[in-house]
Parts: C-alpha cells; structure tokens; sequence
C-alpha cells in the first residue's frame, strides 16, 4: 500500500511506537473534549505534550498536532470555540519549549459546513457566526506560524445530497460537465470545494493560506438508497485522488495551481461497529480482517487500467452472470422498505410479482424482493447501484430464475 502520511483522532501509545522509524509523518489530534483544558493555560498545554507527544518524537516523525476536529459542525463543542486559539497558542509555545519549532505544526480541521456559501467557488464565505470571532484569528495564527488549515472535504456527501452533480464531476472523471467561475474551469467537485474556502479566507484577508486536506474518500458500499457507494466508484475515486495529489507536476487547484495540498484518506479500516447508515461502516481500505476491500497504490504510480478487477465489483457489475438477490436471513422489515424502495424506482420493475404473474409464486417476502432487488440492480449497476439494499441483498452467480419466472441479467 506504501502509506507516507497517517493521522490519528487521538494520541494512541501504542500506535505511536509502532510508527517509530518508519519515516512516515504522523498527525495526532488533541480530542474534541480536552481542547478547553489545554487552552486554560501553558502548563496544560506543555503536560500535553510531555504526556502525548515527548515519549515517541522524534521517532515517530509526528509532524502536525490538530486541535481538535469539527468543533464548528453543530452545537456539541460550542463551549470549546473560545478555547480554540488559547489551546493553538498554548501548544505552539510548548512545542517551542521542547526545541521543535519547525517540526511539528499546530492546527485544526474543520468541515465544509464552517462556509455559508461555496458555489461558486469565488463566492465561498465563512459563516457569520464564526469568522470573525474565531476564524479570522485562528487564519491569523496559521498563516505567522506557516501551518496549513485542515479541511475535511466529501465529494460523495455533497454528490448524494444534490441532484445537480455528475458523479463523473465528483469522481475526477468529468470530461464535458464542468463548472466555470471567474475564467476558471472547475472539472471535479474537489478542486471547486477547496477553492471556495480560499476564497472565504482571502475575503478575510489571508491570500496565502495553506490547506491541507484532513479527511476525504469514498465508502465502498451502503443502503439501497446510497447507489453511489460502490467498491469500483471507492477504488476509482482515491486511485485518482491519489495520483491527482502526487502527481510529478503539482497541480493545486484553478484558483491555486501548482501548490501541494497534504491529504489524508479516511479512512485505513472499515468500521463495521459504527451505526448509522451503512456507507458509514464502509469508508476504509482495509476490513477489520486487514484484508484489503479494494487494491490500491498510495505512491500514485498505478492507473486505473492497470490495477486488476476489483473483487466483487466489476466482473459482477457487468450483468454477465451474476444476480442480486434477497438475503433470506435478513428481517422481514429490511426485505420489505428494500422491496418497497425497488418497487418504488420503477413500477415495471415489480409487475411480475403481482398475483397471477410468472414470479407471484411464492408468495413471500423473501421470493419477491429477489425479484425486485434484481431488476433494481440490473438497470441501475452501470450508474453506481448498489445490491446492498441495507443488507438484505447479496450477489450470486447461481441464475435464481425457475419455471416461467426469468431473472434478467
């Protein structure tokens, strides 16, 4: 896989020591709940790291610590935005008391949501309730102490909420639909995405801001409605995220050409406990088994063309074969809202299960939503659909058809 950057949520000891001389860069982050502890005074700060971070570096080649992580998404860390800069400072001057200054860097990530405005791209402005009281000084203190402001940045999050975007334009594939804004060509969401927090900022004033990227990826699966969470859009999205990043020739973006932007995938592993829907246990590139869901080359050496079909995606999305059917030891509640939303795609999709049609019999939950979930599958695969279908349906290459009833494929 050949990682060069790790970052982590919080200060793991054992993960540390583990990245010990392998000349990878590491960024730890101080946890949402102990930024107002370690902004009430230098000596917090300098406990934090004597405890967090003097142990393992320079070993571990930890070069950035983040203050915490979304604290302007929602009202839950409210209470931490005046402890913000005082915990920025605080650290700063720690880690100059241990002789480190120019190591490691301190800063914070943020998610697209501390915009009020974004399209286009020249038009992105920071929140009002924010950015003069905290952002402006936050921006202040990354551009003097030359760190870059992490932003954690979703194509698939803005694709799945809009009905207005392409997935080629979010999946660096865009050939024909792009954004033009100012004299500039946008052919991916990403670039328009960070080019309208440069422009928020440089309306306060800071017109060379760094910006690294904290989070980004793909999930490689999710609910029958998440269509565009498939393994070949994952593998294609961070493929040429990561060849676009590194390439030879730094790229940037159309408002910043030529300038590196450090980026970070999110995630390394699958998180099958996480809850919520189930795009939210398919981010990583690892299952919890270390097995990889996908291949991929971090060194952005690799095209696509020249990575092998990925396992359970492509050879079994091109209707040759293979079948999505019903999960038969899933709930009967998850079968019928997938039967349902099946139904609900197309009507003609679900004819041949009504009474007296060829694939009536039998009449259970299970036998109609195989046939359902197929149809679905089969007309929406070459666009991102999914046979997830919350669990309930699962790929086979064993033809389900029997007597008069003829799945498609």
């Amino acid at each position: 896989m050949k990682i060069g950057r790790v970052k982590l949520f919080s200060p793991n000891a054992d993960i540390l020591t583990a990245l010990a001389n392998t000349g990878m860069e590491v960024v730890v982050a101080v946890p949402n709940e102990e930024i107002v502890a370690v902004g009430a005074s230098p000596a917090a700060a300098t406990a934090w790291v004597r405890l967090h971070i003097s142990p393992y570096h320079p070993e571990a080649n930890i070069v950035v610590i983040l203050v915490g992580n979304e604290i302007f998404t929602g009202t839950t860390f409210q209470s931490t935005w005046t402890s913000l800069l005082p915990a920025t400072q605080n650290l700063h001057a720690a880690i100059e008391s241990f002789g480190w200054s120019g190591q490691i860097r301190i800063s914070t990530a943020v998610a697209l949501d501390v915009l009020a405005s974004s399209f286009p791209p020249s038009a992105g402005t920071f929140r009002s309730d924010i950015a003069t009281s905290f952002v402006r000084p936050l921006l202040s203190f990354l551009t003097k102490t030359n760190s870059y402001l992490f932003v954690n940045v979703y194509p698939f999050l803005t694709y799945s909420s809009s009905s207005d975007i392409n997935l080629s334009y979010a999946m660096f594939a865009s050939t024909t639909d792009n954004v033009v804004d100012g004299g500039l060509t946008y052919t991916n969401l990403m670039d328009a995405q960070l080019d309208a927090v440069y422009a928020a900022a440089t309306k306060l004033g800071f017109t060379s801001l760094r910006i690294a990227i904290g989070e980004t990826g793909w999930p490689s699966a999710g609910d029958s409605t998440e269509v565009a969470a498939t393994i070949d859009n994952a593998a294609n999205y961070n493929r040429r995220l990561v060849r676009k990043i590194l390439s030879t020739t730094q790229i940037g973006t159309p408002a910043r050409p030529g300038v590196f932007i450090p980026t970070y995938i999110f995630a390394l592993f699958n998180e099958n406990l996480k809850p919520g829907v189930s795009s939210e246990r398919n981010w990583g590139l690892l299952h919890p088994n270390l097995s990889p869901v996908y291949a991929i080359d971090l060194t952005g050496q690799i095209y696509d063309s020249q990575y092998s079909p990925n396992s359970n995606s492509s050879p079994l999305q091109t209707g040759s074969g293979t079948w999505c059917i019903s999960n038969e030891n899933s709930d009967p509640v998850t079968l019928e809202n997938g039967l349902n939303f099946a139904c609900g795609a197309d009507v003609e999709f679900c004819k041949a299960i009504q009474p007296s049609a060829s694939c009536y019999l039998p009449s259970t939950i299970v036998s109609h939503a195989a046939w359902a979930f197929n149809n679905y599958w089969q007309k929406y695969k070459g666009a991102g659909g999914s046979c997830s279908f919350s669990g309930a349906g699962v790929l086979t290459s064993t033809d389900p058809s029997y007597g008069a009833c003829v799945f498609p494929h």
